[in-house]
């Protein structure tokens, strides 16, 4: 269990390559070279996109077409029962083995594939056992390398080794520009989506503890507002706001966190903030927060 209590990352994806995942710096550049060299580059955080050979994918003409070759992507090498995808795609229709959509949805992928590669193409679609298995063996894909950062600063942070921690945290965080498949709704997604989130809430929070204990003000700043992003009711965040600008002899800042967090946990959720969170605000507009003799730059 991590020093926060956390048990675990883990990973998101119940599926995907085999890989052992390396740790700390040695992990952070093996991701940069691999993005480098691979010929197919897909990022699934935020707006979804699909580079081949360099060049933008953006044919997506048919909505089933590209969640289609999102869910084979994310699932890649195993074989996806035709059912299944059926009711991924269609959830509100029963399947039937002599429907149709299923194979024209197929037939849209490969072809807007086959019109992306200048010459061979990098990603294969095949028929096996009453299903489909996409192949991509020159693949980079952003959730991947997400995994395996929160992997290695699990590793890290269980071992002591802060320093590779932070490292591996911050290179998860920086990958994570958004939602999982933002702009795109379904059951399976707003799974992985919730997965996602947790997973960037504890790497963030981890980098936060860390820069508040530093002083770097504004590393702590920023993260708070990337974890208020995520989690608009984490309490502690707000403590954290309220503590950094108490410090600095920032009031008006200290006011305006804490009565943004009262509003929301009492108007949204119907609770109360804790003593802690009352006893940070009562030391900060007291001044009992600023170090003696230290100014700070405006």
């Amino acid at each position: 269990m991590g020093k926060n209590g956390w048990a675990g990352a883990g990973t998101c994806l119940a599926s995907g390559p085999d890989v052992v995942p390396a740790t700390g710096a040695d992990h952070l550049l093996i991701g940069a070279n691999i993005m480098r060299n691979a010929t197919v580059v897909a990022r699934c955080f935020g707006d979804f996109s699909l580079h081949v050979d360099g060049y933008l994918v953006n044919s997506w003409h048919a909505g089933k077409a590209r969640n289609l070759f999102q869910y084979l992507l994310v699932n890649r090498g195993r074989v996806i029962r035709r059912e299944k995808l059926f009711e991924i795609l269609w959830p509100e229709s029963e399947w039937s083995p002599t429907a149709s959509s299923l194979k024209v949805a197929m037939h849209s992928v490969r072809r807007i594939l086959r019109q992306a590669a200048r010459a061979r193409v990098p990603i294969d679609i095949v028929s096996r056992d009453h299903g489909y298995l996409l192949l991509a063996n020159e693949l980079w894909l952003d959730i991947d390398e997400f995994d395996l950062a929160m992997s290695a600063g699990q590793t890290a942070e269980a071992q002591g080794r802060t320093a590779a921690a932070l490292a591996a945290y911050r290179q998860a965080v920086e990958l994570y520009v958004g939602d999982f498949l933002g702009t795109e709704r379904a059951d399976w997604i707003s799974d992985q989506r919730q997965c996602h989130r947790a997973l960037a809430l504890y790497a963030l929070t981890y980098l936060r503890a860390e820069a508040l204990r530093a002083d770097d003000h504004p590393a702590t700043i920023q993260l708070c507002r990337r974890i208020l992003a995520i989690d608009p009711y984490h309490e502690e965040t707000y403590q954290s706001l309220m503590l950094t600008h108490g410090r600095r002899g920032e009031l008006a800042q200290v006011r305006n966190w804490h009565q943004l967090c009262v509003q929301r946990l009492r108007n949204d959720l119907d609770v109360s903030t804790t003593n802690t969170t009352r006893q940070i605000f009562t030391r900060a507009v007291r001044g009992e927060l600023r170090p003696a003799g230290l100014v700070f730059a405006s």
